[in-house]
């Protein structure tokens, strides 16, 4: 049976980005202008309580008798219970509207990468996290905070104007200074953040360069040699310091102003002011100025970094790749002289059957990675990449699923990171794959997890990974390390789930690690250098001793490669001996399950800690 050639899925791909390009910044939704309109509210209460109490403070100084003293009292006490209640609702309100503008941020930046690849590594996705968070807060961050101050200050002209209060041009030199101080911030801020944001780069840069080209053995080493050529965050933390600096110098600088300004108003007033209860509105309002306006010099820089992130998502540096639309293999899938272009690594050759498990074992380093992500097209190959006798051009395969090594926890609640592309998969589905791959204690899908959330261990990451590849269904299913960093018990456990992820799809696993539980169809080793050894199905045991090749029922299964690496595993390991299978009468399927006998004897004992006798 032959299939269709593989057509690219351009005009699809185009439209997405087209999108996603579109919807970086979002439409302001109504609670944003609820918060807007509460964080005004909550400053006018406060504003207002300020002018009242003076001039509340100065008239119960020459009131006459009789004075009802209760109705301000009353008014001021309502002014504050406002500004409790308006304060908690516009963070609510701003809060609610920041998570979804992040869902949706980062959604858009996902659908922006569909196909994609990032030229630069220091280009993380926690670089993007940070970088959508940056635009996901703008509203929060500075609009609704200048807003609300420029509101207030145009507020504050045109009601000491109406209503004549005395220094009313103090006013005006408040409003002069602030503003100058904002605009001056604002220039310096930009700069600011430029440098920090280069200097973050470069650290990035360096750290991805430190890690992959040096050897880690050092870092067991109570010294610090090997350790000359780490990359520095010294100059990420000044920049850091020096974006604070900027805020604090504003603030002092401001401060200062008012406090002169204040002093002006003391050593200008006349005798009659002395008289005038609306006198002292103005000295009160000019020493309260520093806690409601100098939020505003955080606020543009925030401004700042919003500016920068803006144009970096825009400016994403990637490599279009071809996405073709693939179909789940009916027959086989088969590599010929295949190798992942750029990669100083033999070729290899791999026939995979259309369903069940393949494993790739390897030392690490010796090429199993590359094979995988060239087999689901992230990166480029050399050679032929055949499904179901059919030669495929370059391009990723749709549908054909790879999960890395080192996945990525989003910084946002289980739910998201299950579901990043908001396809409505249902919460049963998740709590069920949840408990399949051990992390039934993951109960609460709101719980936030990644930065600022719940910490999760490595292996706790590698599951909630492989959980989401398994929840998107994929035709094919391609596994990096799976078991590395877990412990027995959930090395037998994620065994079983991919065994029973294979009986529906192709699932091919690259690992130095293969747990008992698991029962691929075909093993391909390859050794330190990359070349392939040769290559076999696995056998499987009956009770009755009968051997099955990897067509029939699974059960009670050891491959040969397991039997050879219990027997050099074992023999003189510890000075526990075993029985050499060339020198025993026993008929080959004896030998086998002697083999598994002891191997698992011996996994056991290691898992408890036993160590044999010498004998």
């Amino acid at each position: 049976m032959k299939s269709k050639p593989l057509q690219p899925a351009v005009s699809a791909q185009g439209i997405a980005a087209s999108k996603a390009s579109s919807s970086l910044t979002g439409q302001t939704s109504i609670a944003a202008y609820g918060a807007l309109g509460l964080a005004l509210l909550h400053g006018i209460a406060g504003l207002s309580i300020l002018i009242i109490s003076s001039w509340f403070i100065a008239i119960s100084a020459i009131a006459p008798l009789g004075f009802n003293y209760v109705i301000p009292a009353v008014v001021i006490r309502g002014l504050a219970l406002l500004r409790i209640a308006s304060g908690y609702t516009t963070m609510w309100l701003g809060h609610k509207d920041l998570l979804t503008r992040i869902a949706k941020a980062r959604l858009a930046v996902f659908e922006q990468l569909a196909a994609k690849r990032l030229e630069s590594k220091a280009w993380t996705v926690e670089a993007l996290a940070n970088h959508t968070e940056q635009l996901a807060s703008a509203f929060i961050a500075w609009v609704s905070p200048l807003a609300s101050v420029m509101l207030l200050m145009t507020g504050l002209l045109l009601t000491g104007y109406f209503i004549n209060v005395p220094g009313y041009g103090f006013f005006i030199a408040l409003a002069i200074v602030w503003l100058v101080i904002s605009v001056v911030t604002a220039v310096y801020g930009l700069k600011a953040v430029a440098s920090s944001a280069e200097a973050e780069l470069e650290f990035r840069q360096q750290s991805a360069t430190f890690f992959q080209a040096s050897s880690l053995w050092h870092l067991k080493s109570k010294t610090v040699k090997g350790l000359f050529n780490a990359p520095s965050t010294q100059r990420v933390q000044d920049a850091q310091l020096k974006e604070q600096a900027l805020v604090s110098k504003a603030m002092w600088l401001f401060q200062g102003g008012v406090f002169t300004l204040v002093a002006l108003v003391v050593f200008t007033a006349n005798t009659a002011a002395y008289f005038v209860p609306l006198a002292l509105i103005t000295p009160m309002v000019l020493l309260a100025a520093p806690d409601w306006a100098s939020a505003t010099f955080s606020s543009v820089v925030k401004f700042a970094k919003w500016r920068h992130s803006k144009a970096e998502l825009h400016a994403m540096h990637t490599q279009p790749l071809p996405l073709l639309n693939a179909h789940k293999p009916s027959m086989s899938l088969s590599l010929t002289g295949f190798i992942a272009k750029e990669r100083n690594l033999p070729a290899v050759n791999m026939q995979f059957e259309a369903l069940g498990l393949n494993v790739i074992k390897g030392y690490s380093g010796c090429g199993k990675s590359s094979v995988l992500q060239a087999i689901c097209g992230l990166l480029p190959f050399d050679g032929r990449r055949s499904i179901d006798n059919v030669a495929t051009p370059q391009g990723m395969l749709e549908k054909w699923l790879y999960v890395e090594q080192h996945p990525i926890i989003l910084a946002g609640t289980i739910k998201l990171n299950l579901d990043p592309a908001a396809s409505g998969i249902s919460e049963d589905a998740m709590h069920n794959v949840l408990a399949r791959v051990g992390l039934q204690h993951l109960t609460t899908l709101a719980e936030w997890v990644g930065k600022g959330g719940r910490a999760l261990s490595g292996g706790e990451g590698k599951r909630l990974a492989l959980a989401r590849a398994l929840l998107a269904m994929p035709d094919v299913l391609l596994i990096d390390e799976p078991f590395e960093g877990l412990d027995y018990e959930a090395q037998q456990r994620v065994a079983e789930v991919i065994n029973e992820s294979a009986h529906s799809r192709l699932v091919i696993v690259a690992t130095h690690v293969v747990p008992a539980a698991l029962q691929p169809n075909t093993t391909f080793s390859l050794d330190e250098k990359g070349y392939q050894n040769k290559s076999h199905p696995s056998l499987h045991t009956q009770p009755n001793g009968t051997q099955l090749s990897y067509s029939q029922p699974r059960h009670n299964q050891l491959s040969l490669n397991q039997i050879d690496h219990a027997h050099q595993n074992t023999v003189g390991e510890g000075g526990w001996q075993v029985t050499s299978p060339n020198c025993t009468t026993l008929t080959p399927s004896e030998q086998q399950q002697q083999a598994l006998a002891e191997l698992q004897h011996h996994e056991r004992n290691t898992a408890f800690g036993f160590k044999p006798r010498r004998k």
